[in-house]
């Protein structure tokens, strides 16, 4: 199976690349998190799986910013210690196999995302898609 590249890997990447490299999640702190629990209707083939949309102040790039991730169709979502400071050690990616299809050919890889816990929150789940929804400027209201 294929290393997991966020700059290839990650929709959208380009927009949060820091001088052409994937930023450092060193001592992010966690802003915002949401999980919207998806729509599987499978009476009508509505198969959306959970999605979690999450918002970073990452402390470490020379210019910090508030990065926006989206991750789709999640699984196996756990959540740790989530408190006031939600500092995080390093987000880490992995593809891992799904198994195989009826016909023998591998299903799309998951992908293992991990929010390595620092000083708060450990969140650790599987997806099958991450996008960058935005990396804006932090403003005073983002420093609440």
């Amino acid at each position: 199976m294929d290393y997991f590249d966020p700059i290839k890997d990650v929709e959208n990447s380009q927009l949060l690349l820091d001088n052409g490299e994937w930023p450092n999640f060193h001592d992010a702190e966690v802003h915002e998190l949401n999980i919207w629990r998806g729509d599987v209707r499978p009476e009508d083939n509505v198969w959306i799986g959970p999605v979690i949309t999450a918002s970073f102040e990452l402390c470490a790039l020379e210019t910090p910013c508030i990065a926006e991730l989206r991750f789709h169709d999640c699984e196996d979502i756990r959540i740790k210690d989530f408190n006031h400071q939600n500092a995080i050690y390093d987000l880490e990616f992995e593809y891992r196999s799904r198994g195989k299809l009826p016909d023998g050919n591998e299903m799309p890889p998951w992908i293992a995302v991990r929010f390595e816990q620092a000083f708060g929150a450990e969140l650790t789940l599987r997806c099958m898609k991450v996008e960058v929804l935005a990396r804006r400027e932090i403003k005073t209201a983002d420093k609440v």
